[in-house]
């Protein structure tokens, strides 16, 4: 029987590694909470045990995954990808605030305030991370426009599910133009419509009134 001989990685390199799994380790732990931390949108309007920060990373995340499976070569993967599972990292330490909340008392310090904790969750070991959610927030590049009009048809989708399951008074999501915005995106759109129409349900108008989109 022939022995397979395994390279033996220089110590340098080994030390490497080692530094990297306790920083990732030390990552894992400061993210620990998302799948106990409630979308508290929901919460105020009577959804009894919503879905979790983690849970909606993960909706986000898979419809993201489906639409490059579609269209490929429509957006950057990788850049995608990243914004969509990692976007709200850092409700680990800032919690979820319902956006008419943060829109009427914080502004724009609530988006710089969780930049801020991202950097310091993942700066170190991935700097690119932080630049796509900057990329993100801003909703200026193909990717960040694509999630973000994903982030809100996956709120918007699992808006239908909890009406389905007869939990919650949810119809002030269905009459806010806000929570329809496709950024754009001609494929987003069509996914709301799809939506729209399982719901049966009118889009809403154009009000022109400030954003108020995310639970």
């Amino acid at each position: 029987m022939t022995s397979v001989r395994l390279p033996v990685l220089p110590p340098d390199t080994m030390a490497d590694d080692l530094s990297f799994a306790h920083r990732l380790l030390t990552l894992l732990r400061s993210i620990h909470p998302l799948d106990r931390i409630p979308r508290a949108g929901y919460l105020l309007r009577g959804v009894c045990e919503p879905e979790s920060v983690a849970a909606h990373l993960f909706g986000v995340s898979l419809l993201t995954l489906a639409f490059l499976e579609r269209y490929p070569g429509r957006w950057d993967t990788r850049r995608a990808l990243t914004m969509a599972l990692i976007h709200d990292l850092a409700e680990a330490q800032l919690m979820d605030i319902p956006m008419p909340a943060a829109d009427a008392h914080l502004g724009p310090a609530k988006a710089a305030a969780e930049l801020t904790v991202l950097e310091s969750l993942i700066g170190g070991l991935f700097p690119e991370w932080v630049n796509c959610c900057r990329e993100f927030e801003a909703a200026e590049s193909p990717e960040a426009r694509l999630v973000r009009g994903l982030d809100k048809a996956q709120m918007m989708a699992r808006v239908w599910c909890y009406e389905r399951e007869g939990r919650g008074c949810l119809d002030e999501f269905w009459v806010n133009p806000a929570n329809f915005r496709d950024y754009g995106v001609p494929e987003v759109r069509a996914l709301f419509d799809a939506i729209l129409t399982a719901a049966a349900k009118p889009r809403p108008e154009p009000s022109g009134s400030g954003e108020i989109s995310r639970p």
